[in-house]
This record gives structure tokens, C-alpha cells and sequence, in this order.
């Protein structure tokens, strides 16, 4: 081999050699890229799931702290009202204790009179001190029990009935009824009366009275806040809408049983404009929670239930459980129903035809 070859041969193993250095570069670095791509589109793939994680967490850890404020507000609203309980009861204990040592001190500047006076006197304090550590006891039992109920209604409030004053019934008249005619108008005892007996003029027409209207108006409010509701069907009637309403109850039933249930014309209460319908003028208004409710409470707003059951004789119709009559005086209206009359027996008056 001369030199030239030699050269050649050394020429092509560095040409190999460089080569070989080219290619394993080319190699490693698409590896790499791949495995970069991978990561790459993972993170991509799963950024929405690791930022919900991440809120979940976030707000795992907020729920957490609200939790705790509110056992502690809680904690502390339960440790005031203890207060507030403790400091009422140790005023009025503190209260009933000056009480007993004013009385205790006036008994004893007295004792001085005599001995009989001071043993009775000794005798009174102790049945006194005992009665006022009883009341005491109650006061305290009454102010808790008053601040549980609004310690309730605060975080429930509810619609609560007004209270209601005591009315004392009043007394019963005694001997004849004083009848008085004005205008046409029949008043006995002072009360206005239209029934079988005692009509009223074709020309009366008064409309619905406003004071009646007033009084109904509070009564269907405080039936409204126990769940009750209460509505006039039938209120003012005129002497010409009595006529046609009658006429057409005789031509259905006939008169004789027209008469039981409905009057003639001139001989209705409705036209006073001091009656009222509620509800349904049917008897599908008996024995209804409304029927109930007004006959317990109408007359805390001077109203009666005018035809009571078994008082046919004494009105001259059937019970009607939804016919009601203004009266104004709550007491009389008490008296009239403490004693079970119809307002004819309690008057002493009549409800008949003179033309049956």
C-alpha cells in the first residue's frame, strides 16, 4: 500500500466516524421530544380535574370555618339568654325580699301594743311571706316560661291572636219588656226587632250598618289568623229583594215550609242592615270549622247566632248556624249567650204571624 491509499483509508474511516456522530444525536434528541409531548399533553389532559380538586378543597376548608362560627354564635346567643333568665329571677327574688322585710319591720314597731296583737300580727307575717315566696316562685316560672316563648317566636315567628279583654256578662232584664215604636221601628230594650212580630216599614232601606260592617271586619281577621275564613254571602237585603227571594221559596216549597226558613217581606232582619250570612246560608255550613269557631267567638264582637237549634218556637224558623245579628254590646251579647236563650226568651218577647 503506498502513502496515497493510506491517506484515502484514513480520510474515509473519519468520514465514517462523523458520521456516525451525526446520526446518534438525531436519535436521542427525538426521544427526548417525544417524552416531552407526553407530558405535555397529560397536563393538558388532566388541568381541569387537578383545579377541581384544588376548589374542592378550598371549599371543604371554608364550609369548615363557617361551621364553627356558627356553633360559637350559637354558644354565646344560648349563654345570654341564660343570663337573662338568671338576672330575672334575682330580681325578683331580690324584690319579694324587700317586700317581706317592710312587712316584717311594720310588725314589729306594732308588737309594742300589746301581746294578743303581736302574736296575731306574728301569725299574718309568716302566712304573708309565705304567700309572696309563692307568688314569687310563679313570677319566676312565668318570666322564664315568657322569654322561651319569645326566645321561639323569634326564630319562628307565627301570626298570634290578639288578646282578648274579659267581658262580664250582662245582667238579665227583669219584668215586662219596654216596647218602643219610632218611625215604624220597633225597639225593645232599646234593641232594634224585626221578626214575625214586629216588621219593619217597606220604605226602610239603611243599607249594611257600618258599625256591624267594622265589627265583622275584626272578627274575620282574628278568625284569619287561627285558620279561619270567614266571608258575608248575604248581607243588606231591601224590602222588594225580600219580596222576589220569599216568593220564590213559596212557589219551590209552598208557604207553610217557605216560613220556617225564610221571611216576608217587611219581616226580615236582613233588612235592618244589622244581619249577616257567612259562608254558605245552608246547612252544609253545620258542624264546620267555621260554624264552630263563629259560635264561640261572634259574641266577643257583639254579634249573636240568631237562630240557635230547638229555639224554633220562641224565633219562628230553623236553627241557621250562619245567620248572624249585630248587636254592639259585647256584654249583652255574653249574657244572652251564657244563659241559652233566643233573644225573644231573653227579651220576653214574641216572633208570630198575625196572618199565618
Amino acid at each position: 500500500m503506498n502513502e496515497f491509499e493510506i491517506k484515502d483509508s484514513e480520510i474515509e474511516t473519519d468520514t465514517a466516524a462523523e458520521t456516525d456522530k451525526q446520526v446518534i444525536p438525531p436519535v436521542q434528541s427525538a426521544a427526548a421530544d417525544k417524552a416531552a409531548k407526553q407530558h405535555k399533553t397529560f397536563m393538558q389532559r388532566n388541568k381541569y380535574r387537578i383545579r377541581q380538586v384544588c376548589g374542592i378543597i378550598v371549599l371543604a376548608g371554608l364550609i369548615t370555618s363557617a361551621a364553627l362560627v356558627l356553633s360559637k354564635c350559637g354558644s354565646d346567643i344560648d349563654d345570654a339568654s341564660s343570663a337573662v333568665k338568671a338576672n330575672a329571677s334575682v330580681s325578683d327574688s331580690t324584690s319579694s325580699q324587700s317586700e317581706t322585710t317592710s312587712e316584717t319591720t311594720t310588725t314589729s314597731s306594732s308588737t309594742a301594743t300589746s301581746a294578743e296583737t303581736t302574736t296575731s300580727q306574728t301569725t299574718t307575717t309568716e302566712e304573708t311571706t309565705t304567700t309572696e315566696e309563692t307568688t314569687t316562685e310563679d313570677t319566676t316560672t312565668t318570666t322564664q316560661q315568657e322569654t322561651t316563648t319569645t326566645k321561639l317566636t323569634t326564630h319562628n315567628p307565627k301570626p298570634t291572636a290578639t288578646s282578648k279583654q274579659t267581658v262580664k256578662p250582662a245582667p238579665r232584664p227583669t219584668g215586662d219588656p219596654k216596647i218602643e215604636v219610632k218611625n215604624g221601628i220597633t225597639y225593645v230594650n232599646g234593641i232594634l226587632i224585626a221578626n214575625k212580630t214586629y216588621p219593619v216599614p217597606a220604605s226602610y232601606n239603611p243599607g249594611l250598618d257600618p258599625n256591624a260592617q267594622a265589627a265583622f271586619n275584626k272578627m274575620q281577621q282574628a278568625a284569619a289568623m287561627q285558620g279561619i275564613n270567614l266571608w258575608i254571602c248575604s248581607g243588606f237585603r231591601s224590602y222588594s229583594y225580600q219580596s222576589q227571594l220569599y216568593n220564590s221559596y213559596v212557589y219551590q216549597d209552598g208557604k207553610a215550609a217557605a216560613d220556617r226558613y225564610s221571611a216576608r217581606p217587611g219581616y226580615s232582619e236582613h233588612q235592618t242592615g244589622l244581619a249577616m250570612d257567612i259562608n254558605y246560608a245552608s246547612s252544609y255550613f253545620d258542624n264546620t270549622p267555621e260554624a264552630k269557631w263563629l259560635a264561640a267567638h261572634c259574641s266577643d264582637y257583639g254579634f249573636i247566632i240568631r237562630y240557635k237549634a230547638g229555639k224554633e218556637s220562641s224565633t219562628g224558623y230553623m236553627a241557621e248556624s250562619w245567620h248572624i245579628r249585630y248587636l254592639g254590646d259585647v256584654s249583652l251579647c255574653k249574657s244572652i249567650e251564657a244563659s241559652g236563650l233566643s233573644l225573644e226568651e231573653y227579651l220576653g218577647i214574641t216572633s208570630v204571624y198575625a196572618n199565618p
